[in-house]
């Protein structure tokens, strides 16, 4: 096993995803878009990003157009400290025919330089749930130093260990029968 099991997952911690829970529920009322589905579109390694210029002048405001199944999310965000806040999102499925693009702007939006790390550098945000897990010094000693030289929180760290974890054995169990004796 490696030095640091968070870091042989392939997981490196870079920005996150946040919203506000009211606007995500308005907004799968409205759209038939959640925000957790919303936050797909930046994982899409041909994503686009655009400024949209006719928004506030204090922040700017951009959307990210990005293919999530069979179509195409288009997701409001600002980007504030190392954090990706969705405060919208609409899908699109995708045109039977085939429409000519160019280089002009889109409305009152301007296509910019993707700024954002690349996809497998983002964390989702993942509803989780809390509970009280007592663990042995011994472990969180080696979490906290090792959370420390990856620049991350040790709780997030073992969270992705035990996420991984879990993703990796139901695989194996669900396809096993079940053992021990059966109700009659």
């Amino acid at each position: 096993m490696a030095a640091c099991p968070y870091l042989c997952y392939g997981v490196v911690m870079g920005p996150s995803f946040e919203w506000n829970s009211a606007k995500d529920e308005e907004n799968q009322r409205k759209h038939g878009v959640s925000f957790a589905e919303a936050q797909l579109a930046f994982m899409d390694t041909r994503r686009v990003i655009a400024r949209d210029m006719a928004h506030s002048k204090t922040e700017a405001r951009y959307y990210c157009l990005g293919q999530v199944a069979a179509g195409v999310l288009t997701v409001r965000f600002t980007h504030r400290a190392g954090s990706i806040r969705i405060i919208g999102a609409e899908a699109r499925r995708f045109m039977k025919r085939s429409t000519k693009y160019s280089d002009e702007a889109l409305g009152r939006l301007q296509v910019v330089d993707d700024f954002l790390p690349p996809p497998d550098q983002l964390v989702l945000k993942d509803d989780g749930i809390k509970v009280t897990l007592s663990l042995s010094k011994r472990s969180v000693d080696f979490f906290k130093t090792h959370a420390q030289r990856s620049n991350v929180p040790y709780q997030k760290m073992i969270r992705s260990l035990l996420d991984n974890y879990a993703i990796r054995y139901a695989e194996t169990t669900s396809t096993k029968r079940p053992s021990g004796r059966r109700s009659v």
